[in-house]
């Protein structure tokens, strides 16, 4: 589902420990699951139409990313995007050109940075209804 990208102001502010910070998401911010077993909640998607086509940002609470290897980030934002995120667009009826899926320790606006709050962002291309992984 689409959601327009301010919805997460109310959670500002959030820094608790990942059970508080998971918890404090709304029932929509499902719980997903990840090959590193950590825990990862949806919090919100922004589309933005660029020249080659729809870019869908599909954002994650993920408060154990940074402890986590690159490898296992990388395993986890592929299955986001294969299983989750792709799924989501495609059934609402607007295919991207492009899914970047991103995790953050704790919710963070839109744009914003945050030295507290590790984030890690992947870009993927859709090609056949796959998830191609592109280095940006």
């Amino acid at each position: 589902m689409l959601r327009p990208g301010r919805n997460a102001r109310a959670r500002r502010g959030l820094r608790g420990a990942a059970a508080v910070a998971l918890a404090a998401l709304p029932d929509l911010a499902a719980a997903q699951d990840v090959p590193s077993g950590q825990p990862v909640a949806f919090v919100e998607t922004i589309a933005e139409d660029m020249p080659e086509g729809l870019l869908l940002r599909y954002r994650y609470i993920a408060p154990e990313a940074g402890a986590l290897s690159h490898r296992l980030r990388e395993t986890d934002t592929a299955h986001l995007c294969a299983r989750h995120a792709l799924p989501d667009a495609l059934g609402a009826g607007r295919p991207p050109a492009r899914i970047v899926v991103s995790l953050a320790e704790a919710p963070v606006d839109f744009g914003v940075y945050d030295a507290d709050v590790a984030q890690f962002f992947e870009a993927y291309r859709i090609k056949d209804s796959r998830c191609i992984w592109e280095a940006f």
